[in-house]
Order: structure tokens, then sequence, then C-alpha cells
């Protein structure tokens, strides 16, 4: 009945909604909110005061506030820049503080089926990471989840669609003055300023924190690439949502600004309401009276528990480093997955879930539990030393964690195969997008992209692991893209593998030894295929045309390196000096002398723009 009566009165609301979107807002600044255009759910309740409180000390509450009226956040199918700002302050119950806040945008304010707690009122187990949700929140949670992935108690993150963020970092603020981030307790009582900004042109969220007495600070805490078009919607609703469990919080906002295609307001922090003083703690209860008295056998008494308790005490912490000491050697290193669990995830190997297939496996889609998706690569090995071999390189590569790599789960055998169980990237690889032409052709930014988060990833398998790690099979088709088209470089670390042809470095042709530099000349190739949407080598083509990296070069020697651009990138959105910025480096790294070429921590400096290219000749030299 309770959600039958939500929903109508969601309904009546979206109705006189629609009838004033002509009234539509593009920016609001509200210092408190009496009088606001607000509308409150659930637990949440502003104060005579102004002061808005999403949730108060009680448990396994969730509140949520809305502006009244939605935001246009796209335009022609492509996502607009908004700036927001706001103060809230964290005031923890008795106990530990939970479970935090977060700045919201969503389709709809309609959040029946919602769970406190660490689903912050907004998901729930079932819906949690789903794409259709479409929702964009920027969290700031007190407690770990494990589950979840939560760095820590004290976090700020950015969440799409669910509450495992894709970015997260502890709570601090980057002091200007000290050239350092300081740590800022979320939970401490005092007022706290967010600015959260997107720009559009770019694509990049920012998430910045500082005391309310502080100026905002020069760097944020979170900067995130996004393209966001695919979250938001021409009707978006932006605002908060707070949640308790058995531990509690008061989650208070005191004001908030918003702004689209423009900065958010400055508040007058003399006009913010006050945060009230939190419940004095309860009194403990009187002492006993004491006995004047005691006889000698309750003194004996005494004595003799109090001797067991600490012999007792000595027992339980050696059975407990016993057992840690235990769980410890036994947990290390990669998780080891049951045959039946793996093939139960995906349906006995059928064919409907094949992802793709390579000359060193087969890839299939897999459903761990509702919310874990997996990719599970099937490996045969010929000789029982390759399957030993394969399963000693496992336990590094499995300990690696880097933004621009494929994370390997773990593990399962069953005979002469191996299945390697690898987190599911749901855009698939980057050879289809460049390829064929059965997904969204690439604009120059996200290409851009692309190849530097390649390149980061590159430079943490050669030196920043913790151990090199050598790749060995650099090219389109082991890049995935995340929902965000972010690069994600995956099948490294698993032997001396060859590249495809045309990626091939002279001296692997002689050696069969892959090195860093033998990536790096892959890394070149690929660069180039990336920039001009076709591969290395293509015998169809005129002569002259054949190898991708003879062409790019003869166009580099005629002055029009500009024209071996993929034709179908939209001319306007080219930025030429980027463009040749990867060519000239895609040339450099090709050189087929080995010492000619840069180490890949080069390749990131130029890309990054910290170094600048050699002279021009040096790109005639060796390619």
């Amino acid at each position: 009945m309770a959600i039958a009566s939500k929903s109508i009165a969601l309904t009546i609301i979206f109705l006189l909604v629609t009838c004033v979107s002509s009234q539509r807002e593009t920016k609001f600044l509200n210092h408190g909110f009496l009088g606001a255009n607000l509308l409150t759910f659930g637990s949440s309740k502003i104060h005579p005061s102004g002061l808005l409180e999403l949730t108060n000390t009680s448990m396994r509450q969730m509140g949520q506030a809305f502006h009244g009226f939605p935001m246009a956040l796209l335009n022609s199918n492509s996502s607009v820049s908004f700036s927001t700002s706001f103060v809230f302050a964290i005031t923890p119950g008795p106990g530990a503080p939970g479970h935090g806040l977060a700045f919201v945008i969503s389709p709809s304010m309609d959040f029946t089926g919602a769970f406190p707690s660490n689903y912050l009122g907004l998901f729930n187990t079932s819906n949690n990471g789903n794409s259709l949700n479409r929702i964009l929140a920027v969290e700031f949670d007190t407690v770990q989840a494990v589950e979840l992935n939560d760095i820590d108690d004290n976090h700020v993150g950015i969440d799409l669609n669910g509450v495992v963020s894709v970015e997260s970092a502890p709570a601090a603020y980057f002091d200007d003055r000290e050239a350092k981030n300081v740590s800022l307790k979320l939970a401490s009582g005092k007022p706290i300023r967010v600015w959260i900004e997107y720009n559009a042109t770019e694509m990049m969220l920012n998430v910045t924190l500082a005391p309310l007495d502080r100026s905002k600070p020069n760097s944020p805490l979170l900067s995130r690439r996004m393209n966001l078009s695919g979250i938001f919607s021409e009707e978006n609703y932006i605002g908060f949502s707070g949640a308790s469990g058995t531990v509690t919080s008061a989650h208070l906002v005191l004001g908030w600004s918003f702004s689209i295609e423009g900065k958010a307001s400055e508040f007058d922090i003399t006009k913010l309401p006050s945060i009230p003083d939190p419940p004095p703690p309860s009194s403990p209860p009187p002492n006993p009276p004491v006995l004047a008295k005691k006889s000698s056998n309750n003194t004996k008494i005494i004595i003799i528990f109090a001797v067991l308790g600490i012999f007792g005490l000595i027992i339980l912490i050696f059975l407990g480093v016993f057992v840690f000491r235990r769980r410890e050697i036994f947990t290390r290193g990669p998780r080891k997955f049951s045959y039946q669990t793996i093939s139960s995830a995906t349906g006995g190997f059928e064919s409907t879930k094949l992802l793709g297939e390579r000359n060193s496996g087969s890839f299939y889609k897999g459903q761990l539990a509702p919310t874990e998706i997996i990719a599970v690569k099937r490996v045969t090995c010929a000789t029982r030393q390759q399957k030993t071999t394969l399963i000693a390189e496992i336990d590094a590569i499995s300990r690696i964690r880097q933004r621009n790599l494929v994370n390997l789960l773990g593990y399962s055998s069953k005979g002469n195969e191996i299945y390697l169980v690898y987190e599911y990237v749901p855009n698939g690889s980057l050879d289809r997008f460049l390829f064929s032409n059965d997904r969204p052709v690439l604009t120059w930014s996200e290409r851009f992209c692309i190849i530097k988060g390649i390149a980061s990833a590159l430079q943490y398998l050669h030196g920043e692991g913790q151990r090199p790690l050598i790749h060995g099979n650099v090219k389109a088709s082991n890049v995935l893209l995340d929902e965000e088209l972010n690069s994600r470089l995956g099948d490294y670390g698993q032997g001396s593998r060859h590249s495809t042809t045309g990626h091939v470095a002279p001296e692997l042709v002689e050696t069969g030894k892959v090195t860093r530099d033998t990536d790096v000349f892959a890394f070149g190739v690929l660069m180039m295929e990336i920039v001009c949407g076709r591969k290395a080598i293509e015998p169809t083509k005129p002569p002259e045309e054949i190898s991708l990296v003879n062409w790019v070069l003869q166009g580099f020697k005629n002055g029009d390196l500009l024209q071996r651009c993929d034709a179908r990138i939209n001319k306007e959105e080219l930025v030429a000096r980027e463009v040749l910025l990867v060519l000239k480096t895609g040339l450099l790294c090709a050189n087929r002398s080995a010492e000619g070429r840069p180490m890949i921590k080069k390749v990131v400096q130029y890309l990054d723009g910290i170094e600048s290219l050699p002279r021009d000749d040096c790109f005639f030299s060796g390619v």
C-alpha cells in the first residue's frame, strides 16, 4: 500500500513538473532550504533553520531530496557541462559512523526497492551495477564494504549505475600553501564544502573537497575522464541521498549551488544554517557500592579466576596468531575456482557465450553472481610443462592491479586445459571499433585517451609493478574498452607469444625473444592503427599503402601526415597537434633498430606533453 501511494505521488509530481517544464531552471543557489524548490522522500526533512536532514542517528534509514524541476544535461545526444557546490556535515551516532551520503544525478526520483546501509538508498543487490540505471553519483562513504571494493571507511568515490566506484580516494583536500593533500574526516560533525564540475568538451569530471573555512583548492581530489552522454538524458533529477545501517549518522546538507554551462554561484557562509549540537553521551551508571569487608574466601576465588583468565587469554592469543598465519598462507596468491563453478557460469562454454577466439585461446562470458560478470579464457596446454609454467605465471599476474589493465581474478584447471578468470569489460575489443562497422566511430578525443591509457598500462608492466612483465602481444584485439571507452590492456604476462604480422619487431623474427623493446615496437604500430583506422598490413591496398608504417612515413616525408587520419573521424573534432604527436611518436617506436626506440616511460612523457619530441630527422632514421 505504501509503495502504491509513493508511486501515485511521484506520478503527480511528474505531471506537475511536465506542466511547468517551460520554467526549467539552469542555475540556483540555496543558503539553507526553507522555501527552496526541493522535494523530500523517506527520512529526509527540512529543519526550521533551513537545514536539510537526510537521516538522523536512527538505524536503517534512507532519505532523498531532489531539486523540484528536472535539468536538461543532454543536448543533441551530447552531454553538457555542469558545475555544482554544496556544504554537508556528517554527525556520527553513539558508535561508529555510517553509512554516508551521495550527490545524485538520476533519470527518476523513484527509489522504491533501494536498500539502506552500503547501498546509500539508491540501489539494491539485484540492480547494483545495472547499466539501465543511468545514474551518476558521487559518494561520501564512512563504512568500508570489502565486497563492494571500498578502499577504506573514509573515502570519496565516483559511481556509475551502482555503488562500486569507478574512481575513489581517501577523503582529503589539497593544501595550496603546503602543496600536499591533507586528510579530511568526513564524519567529524564539521561542515565540508564540495565542488563537482563536469567539462563536457574534455569529458572530465572533477571532485574537490575542503573545510568550509578554506577557499577552493587548486587541485581536485578526484579527476576522471568520462563520457556521460550515455548516462544523462533530457530529464535529469539532481539531489542527495543518505543512508544508515546498524551504525548511524545524521547526514546534513547546509547549502547547495548548481549551474549548467557555467560556474556554480559562491556561498555566503554567514547565511548557511548552523549544525545542531550532537546529543550528549549517556552518563555511565553509578558505581555499585563497595563492600567494606571481603572475606578471605572471596579473595582466593578472585585470584584463582584471575590466574585462569590470564592463562586462557594467552592460549587464545597463540591460537589467533596460528589461525591468522595459516589463513595468510592459504589465501596468498590467485583465487582457485572449481571447474564446476566456471562451467556453470559459462553455461558449459556454450557457443552463445563465446566472446572471441585468439591464437592463444577462446574467451567466454560468464556470470558468477547477479552482479559479478566475468570473462573466461580457455587455454589448451600441449604439454605438462606448459601447464606448469602457465600456472606459475598466473600467481604473478593475479597480483597486478592498474586502472588500464584487465584484472585477473583467478583460474581453474581440468585435464590439459587452464581457465583464466578475468573481470568482464563490457564494450569488447578495440579492433571491432577500428576495423569493422558494427561499433560507433570513435572520436579523436576518445582515441587519444585510449592511446594514453595503453601507454600507461605498458609503463606499469615494464617497470612499476612488483616485477617487470613483458606483454608480448600488443595489438588492438587485446585492448578492451570499458563502459566509458577507457582502454584496458588484457592478455598480458603469459609467456613468449609473438604478435601478429605487422606488429612484429625485426629482432623478434631473428631471436624469437620478446622484450620491452618488442612491446614498444608493437605499441608504435598500434598507435598508427588507432589514428588511421586501418590494420598494419592490408594486402589489397596499392603497393605503397600495404604497410601502414611505410604509408605513415611517406606522409611525414611529403608533409601531409594529417591526411593519414581515419576519414570517418569528424574533422572538426580533430586536434592537429595531438594527431601529429601520436603519429610521430608511433614512428619513433616503430624504429627497426631496438636501440633507436624510446623506453615506454619516455613515450608516456611525449604523449602527456612533459617531454618534447626529438628533431624531425630522427623519424627517418631506421624506420
